[in-house]
């Protein structure tokens, strides 16, 4: 593929953004462990990306699906999670590359909606959906998604009128290397973070000073950092340029999500490695390296970003648009 413009900020390195191959709305990204990365989308589109190279297909089946939540366990083996009303929401599966797949599980909530899906390890995994029966739907797996269970609807409190998770990018569930589970929600006058410190038994839920007062506003992304410090970004989708908090944080010990000083708009993804911070959105991409002050390094807008080490990561936005970020 031809590269497209290099977008860079002195001393933050830049995003080279390839030539798309498809106009799919991008939200699922998931970065293999080696040197390649899957991407998804709208219109039942997934890339299967190496560097600047990029292989669009499609699944049979499944065109009409939404793919906005992607994992993968390796180079060849990966869990494609739709999202949408009732059996909208199913989730596929190819151990080959994408050369064939297998649709391994379907919603069978008519009111129920998946935004995100996150795992522990090769074997444990959650997936997060919409409130139903008056509480957030947490579903776990302990077998590699093969088969789910509705965690005990009682250990997740009961949501507020209007409250919801936003599928903008895969990120509204964050598993901590301890075990903890982290979910994040908006669009009810707060936005707030569900937060499981023992595995996703009992969540507690906590304010961010996100605003969330419209249905288009809160929180949409969560991150554990290596140190366990808890990140959360958020804003107003419908108006990505919109001043206020849209960046904080929980550092280990506390009980109160912290504002980041950041540059203003709408943030729909944060990624942590190491001492680097990253978080995109339509506003576009900004960074901190070794606690410095966030900076942006891209006007361009994207939906996900995916740290890869503290001097790289992947991100994928709107019109089928893949960045790759050095510093």
């Amino acid at each position: 593929m031809v590269a497209g413009p290099i977008l860079a900020a002195d001393g933050l390195g830049g995003i080279v953004m390839p030539a798309s191959p498809t106009d799919s709305e991008l939200r699922g990204l998931s970065p293999t462990g080696g040197k390649s990365y899957w991407a998804s989308g709208s219109k039942g589109w997934l890339i299967r990306g190496k560097g600047e190279r990029q292989d669009p297909m499609r699944i049979i089946g499944a065109e009409d699906l939404d793919f906005r939540g992607l994992h993968a366990f390796g180079d060849n083996h990966l869990l494609a999670m739709s999202a949408g009303p009732g059996p909208k929401s199913q989730l596929w599966r190819t151990k080959d590359g994408g050369k064939t797949w297998k649709r391994i599980f379907t919603n069978r909530d008519p009111d129920g909606f998946w935004d995100s899906i996150a795992f522990v390890d090769g074997r444990r995994g959650f997936i997060l959906g919409d409130p139903t029966q008056g509480r957030f739907t947490v579903l776990y797996t302990a077998d590699g998604g093969e088969t789910w269970a509705r965690l005990k609807p009682e250990g997740v409190p009961p949501a507020a009128p209007n409250e919801g998770a936003f599928a903008a990018s895969n990120g509204c569930v964050a598993i901590g290397k301890r075990g903890q589970v982290a979910f994040c929600t908006g669009g009810a006058g707060k936005a707030r973070v569900y937060l499981s410190r023992g595995g996703g038994g009992v969540f507690v839920a906590m304010d961010t000073p996100i605003l969330a007062d419209a249905g288009t506003k809160g929180a949409f992304a969560v991150a554990f950092g290596k140190d366990n410090t808890l990140w959360v970004c958020g804003g107003d989708y419908k108006n990505p340029t919109a001043k206020g908090v849209n960046l904080a944080r929980l550092d280990p010990g506390r009980v109160t999500f912290e504002p980041v000083d950041a540059p203003p708009g709408y943030l729909s993804s944060v990624s942590v490695d190491g001492s680097t911070v990253m978080a995109t959105g339509l506003a576009g991409t900004i960074v901190s390296r070794k606690g410095g002050a966030f900076e942006r390094v891209s006007p361009a807008p994207m939906n996900t970003v995916r740290l890869t080490s503290e001097k790289s990561g992947v991100l994928c936005g709107p019109g089928g648009s893949i960045g790759l970020w050095k510093a």
